[in-house]
C-alpha cells in the first residue's frame, strides 16, 4: 500500500501560518526566535513555548479571526479526492498548532483529512501549547513526524512525503518518495536524498499517477534501511 504524508505550513497551506501568527503578535521576539531555531540554538518545542508565552493576551475569537485569512493550495482538495478514489491513505503532519490546522481545513471543507499537530488551547486569555506527540529520545521537534509515519505503516508499505522546510528534514530520510520545495530542496541535495521538485499539489498528483502506472513500485533502499534501524533500536 502507498501511504502519503504531507506537511501543513507552506505545503498544504500556501503560507507558514505559525510563523506569520507569531510575527503578528510578538513582533521582534519572533524574528529573534526564528534565527535561534534555524541556527540550532533552540528546538521547535522551545520556539513554540517561548513565543506562546510572549503573547501578552489573546482569546480564541481573535486567534481564529487571524487564521481565517489563510487558504490552502488550490490543488489540494483535488489531490485529497485523487487519493481517496485510489484508497491511498493521506495524513497531514504539522509541527505547528492544531487549532489553526483544524480551522483552515474546516474552512476548506476538508474536515475528513486526518492530521497530527501540537496542541493549543486558550486558558485565561493566554495561549498554551503542549506536545502530545513528541519523541521520548528526541526533542528537536514538538510533533514527531517520523514516528507517525512509521507507526502507521507496515513493512511492505511505500511511504511518500511532501514538504517544504525545517520540520521536514527528519521525515524525508524515512520516505521512499519525497516531494520537495523551498528549503527542503537544499536539504535533500545536501543529504543526497532523491526528490521530485513541486510547486503545488497538482504537480504531485501528476507524478503520483505516473508512479501508480509502474508494474512495480520500489522502496528507496536508504529509506527502508533507516526504518529498520529505528525498529531495531526500539
Amino acid at each position: 500500500m502507498i501511504r502519503v504524508f504531507c506537511d501543513f505550513d507552506g505545503t498544504v497551506c500556501l503560507q507558514d501560518v505559525g510563523e506569520q501568527f507569531f510575527r503578528e503578535f510578538t513582533g521582534e521576539k519572533a524574528e529573534a526566535c526564528v534565527r535561534r531555531l534555524l541556527s540550532g540554538e533552540i528546538t521547535m518545542q522551545m520556539w513554540l513555548t517561548e513565543l506562546c508565552e510572549a503573547i501578552p493576551s489573546i482569546n480564541q475569537n481573535k486567534f481564529m479571526s487571524f487564521v481565517d485569512q489563510f487558504v490552502v493550495d488550490p490543488h489540494f482538495a483535488g489531490f485529497v479526492s485523487f487519493c481517496k478514489e485510489r484508497d491511498i491513505p493521506l495524513t497531514v503532519l504539522s509541527d505547528g498548532l492544531d487549532a489553526y490546522v483544524e480551522r483552515i481545513l474546516s474552512n476548506t471543507g476538508l474536515v475528513q483529512v486526518p492530521f497530527f499537530a501540537n496542541h493549543a488551547e486558550f486558558v485565561g486569555g493566554r495561549l498554551k501549547v503542549s506536545f502530545p506527540y513528541t519523541d521520548a529520545e528526541c526533542n528537536l521537534c514538538g510533533n514527531c513526524k517520523r514516528n507517525h509515519m512509521l507507526n502507521t505503516s507496515a513493512d511492505e508499505d511505500v511511504i511518500m512525503y511532501i514538504g517544504d522546510g525545517y520540520s521536514d528534514r527528519c521525515p524525508v530520510r524515512y520516505a521512499d518518495f519525497v516531494f520537495a520545495k523551498r528549503q527542503l530542496i537544499k536539504h535533500c541535495q545536501q543529504q543526497n536524498i532523491t526528490f521530485f521538485e513541486f510547486n503545488h499539489f497538482g504537480n504531485v498528483q501528476v507524478k503520483l499517477e505516473e508512479i501508480l502506472q509502474r508494474k512495480r513500485i520500489r522502496c528507496r533502499q536508504e529509506a527502508a534501511m533507516a526504518r529498520r534501524e529505528v525498529f531495531a533500536q526500539g
